[in-house]
């Protein structure tokens, strides 16, 4: 199973647990939250209710949840009268009765010595005769239009008190709370008196009582839609999820591929957007193939590098062979011509140096051999004169210079140098022989000092245009009777590349020039 299904099928399961927390919420928790919630709404109601009365004596801007259930009884603290007063109307009633009067004033007397209440007995308050006075005896006046005839059941009240508590809100408001059934349905009263300067004020809150059971359908006639919203939702929204975390798995995998057909092993990073851990492993790919591709460069110049010197050996190799065949032929000859004694070749004293000249240049040949083998990894750097190496690679010239009578002139300010002080004057000495070998006789050699670089010039000879570019080149030589092997200077810019050297040969007015600069 792919990652994009695996990461469907566990957001699948996590919405139907989801789905079914929030159904268990709502049949479980959500109905009893309600009813709490309704009752706490519905004593606040009345206690808001009794304040703003007892504040402003009206029920003008005042909210009342049940209007046409809700009145407020004020008892003023004197006289014969008393109020009903709703959101509706105002009704005074005046009292003619004695025995109410007797219980008005009982009441407004326990209202403000509530510590007395306690020694309260049913007979003080004279019901037997107030039920008689109200319902039996008494009848509306007879100049009312209208006539009332109560009539009362011994069985008249039906409804049973199921609890009742009384809530103190602060010393001049308090409320009896009282819940009753009928047996179907259940009701909540709030009885809220509150005592002012001038009055008694008893307000009356009847509230049908919510109850679990008349929540509960509307929540499960609901449920079908609210499952099938929630998890039309989660599963959208998983699989835009899911889609979110693949294509940034998917473009990971589509340019590691791309890295993997890459020539060359030319590399590029992945654009890195976000901070997840997609895009840290992303970054974490950008190293690697940073990484490999800094390695792929280090093996290519080390490759390039194990090019050149096997193409120099080979090139060195074949020169020296060739180098060697001349004094070995000539050794060769007069040795033979001398057993022979052939000719001059008798005198043998005479021709024994001659030998011995070429025993030593074959024998400089192979030195040269081998130091050019092993000079690149054993350098022995030390602070030298350059113009004290200098005239040591002159004055091994000396008879040469004699001989073609040659004039070499020094100017500027010599430097120190930390190098290696044979392959400097293999390089030094090689720049002197030439410029030796190439100036005509009765020349003219001059050498220049100058911060970073010293420069040999020989008057009286030029090297031709065409060949200038490919002097460095192994077995490349000029034209004529002064014409070499061609491996001097291509040495020399090897020796030079080792010590980090650059060397550069350009013709000038009636001469040659050929600078080594110090990096």
């Amino acid at each position: 199973m792919n990652l994009s299904r695996k990461t469907l099928l566990y957001s699948s399961i996590l919405s139907v647990i989801i789905v079914s927390l929030i159904v268990g919420y709502f049949i479980l928790m959500l109905p009893s939250l309600y009813v709490a919630y309704m009752r706490d709404r519905n004593y606040n109601s009345i206690v808001e209710l009794q304040e703003g009365y007892m504040k402003a004596g009206s029920y003008e801007n005042l909210k009342v949840k049940n209007p046409t259930g809700t009145i407020t009884v004020e008892i003023p603290l004197s006289g014969n009268e008393l109020y009903l007063v709703n959101k509706f109307f105002r009704v005074t009633i005046d009292i003619q009765s004695k025995t109410l009067l007797e219980v008005l004033d009982q009441l407004r007397y326990y209202a403000y010595h509530t510590d007395e209440i306690e020694d309260i007995e049913k007979e003080d308050f004279k019901i037997s005769e107030l039920k008689e006075e109200l319902f039996v005896n008494q009848g509306l006046s007879d100049h009312y239009p209208l006539k009332f005839a109560f009539e009362l059941y011994k069985n008249e009240n039906v409804f049973q008190e199921v609890s009742s508590k009384m809530h103190m809100e602060s010393e001049d408001l308090m409320v009896y709370e009282s819940n009753v059934t009928d047996g179907n349905n259940y009701y909540t009263s709030y009885i809220a008196f509150g005592l002012t300067d001038d009055a008694i004020d008893i307000s009356f809150l009847p509230i049908m009582t919510p109850r679990i059971d008349e929540i509960r359908p509307v929540i499960f006639q609901s449920l079908p839609m609210i499952v099938a919203v929630a998890l039309l939702l989660v599963l959208v929204s998983s699989q835009v999820f899911s889609r979110l975390i693949i294509q940034p798995i998917i473009r990971l995998a589509n340019h590691a591929e791309y890295m993997k057909e890459a020539k060359n092993l030319i590399l590029e990073p992945i654009p890195i957007t976000g901070h997840d851990e997609i895009s840290s492993l992303g970054e974490s790919l950008n190293g690697l193939y940073q990484k490999i591709q800094e390695s792929y460069q280090e093996l290519e110049v080390k490759n390039n590098y194990l090019a050149e010197e096997n193409k120099r050996q080979e090139v060195f190799l074949r020169a020296s062979s060739h180098q060697l065949k001349t004094p070995i032929t000539a050794a060769l000859l007069l040795v033979q011509g001398m057993i022979s004694e052939i000719g001059k070749y008798k005198d043998v004293k005479a021709y024994l140096p001659q030998v011995k000249q070429q025993l030593q240049s074959m024998q400089k040949i192979v030195e040269d051999i081998l130091y050019l083998n092993h000079c690149s990894q054993n350098l022995q750097m030390e602070q030298i004169s350059l113009s004290e190496l200098m005239d040591e690679c002159i004055n091994s010239y000396h008879i040469q210079m004699d001989e073609k009578a040659l004039h070499i002139k020094s100017e500027g300010q010599s430097s120190q140098l930390t190098t290696d002080r044979e392959l400097l004057k293999k390089i030094l000495d090689n720049f002197i022989a030439n410029a030796i070998f190439f100036t005509p006789e009765g020349g003219k050699i001059q050498i220049l000092y100058e911060r970073n670089r010293v420069s040999i010039i020989n008057y009286g000879v030029t090297i031709e245009e065409e060949l200038l570019p490919h002097v460095f080149e192994p077995f490349v030589s000029s034209v004529g009777k002064n014409k070499g092997h061609g491996l001097g200077l291509y040495v020399v810019s090897y020796y030079a590349k080792i010590l980090h050297y650059q060397v550069k040969l350009h013709n000038i007015d009636d001469g040659v020039k050929v600078e080594l600069i110090f990096t």
